[in-house]
């Protein structure tokens, strides 16, 4: 069980570091951009960020199906997928599950996909408030 919580906590560490360079990117560009395009197109800037940050979502979500297939936790990669979007994402259906000996490994993903989600809503929020309100800071 020890290396099993081990490669759980790999894997959350693979998740975070995917999650940085995603969000180092994405906000390089976004600085770069010109303020007065993004004010113009809040709109269309929102939805591609949203858009981009969805990215590192689906390749942690990934990364965990690949665990739970390759190890034979799951008999098939759609199972495998199924389960961990689902588990990422802490909705839980409970319609596949894993043996005794991995459920310990699919709580650890349940709070990697919080920890990410949390993480990319407040992304999500800095550029939102930077795209809406800074005209406003800017008037006052």
């Amino acid at each position: 069980m020890f290396v099993k919580l081990l490669l759980a906590a790999a894997l959350i560490a693979a998740t975070v570091a995917i999650q940085a360079v995603f969000m180092a990117v994405g906000l390089r560009v976004f600085r770069r951009m010109e303020p007065d395009y993004l004010s113009r197109h809040a709109t269309a800037a929102t939805v591609v960020w949203v858009s981009y940050l969805l990215i590192p979502i689906v390749l942690d979500i990934g990364i965990w199906a690949l665990l739970y297939y390759a190890s034979g936790a799951l008999p098939t990669l759609e199972d495998a997928v199924y389960f961990s979007t689902v588990t990422f994402t802490t909705v839980g259906y409970g319609d596949i599950v894993l043996g005794k000996d991995w459920r310990q490994v699919s709580v650890f993903e349940a709070v990697n996909g919080w920890i990410i989600f949390g993480w990319a809503t407040a992304l999500i929020m800095a550029v939102i408030q930077r795209l809406y309100f800074r005209a406003d800071a800017d008037i006052g």
